[in-house]
């Protein structure tokens, strides 16, 4: 890896309630969703949020955004989003969620 890419990707296994908790991520107040969209396994989801790196490193950006989900949500987060190499495979899913944004030509 050269570069950072300032997503951090937050993985959530084996869900009730799992359009409940995607409904929530996408009008949750403290993260602006980059992208949203069911796991490979059909059963979790994949919650994608930008990051700021220059103020603190992946894993503590990790490890908080782990702890807010448990506070607010009351729901683990899969520790392996900690790696900051680790690969995120994208399914198909026609309802994933993609943030569009401007860009300047």
């Amino acid at each position: 890896m050269l570069k950072h890419s300032n997503l951090l990707t937050i993985d959530f296994d084996h869900l009730d309630k799992l359009q409940e908790l995607k409904t929530q991520l996408l009008n949750d107040e403290c993260f602006e969703t980059e992208m949203l969209f069911t796991s490979p396994s059909g059963d979790g989801l994949k919650w994608i949020i930008r990051i700021d790196i220059l103020e603190v490193s992946h894993s503590e950006y990790f490890i908080a955004v782990a702890n807010y989900i448990k506070q607010t949500y009351n729901i683990e987060v899969d520790q392996s989003g900690k790696d900051v190499s680790r690969a995120c495979f994208l399914p198909y899913d026609p309802t994933a969620f993609l943030h569009k944004r401007h860009q300047k030509l």
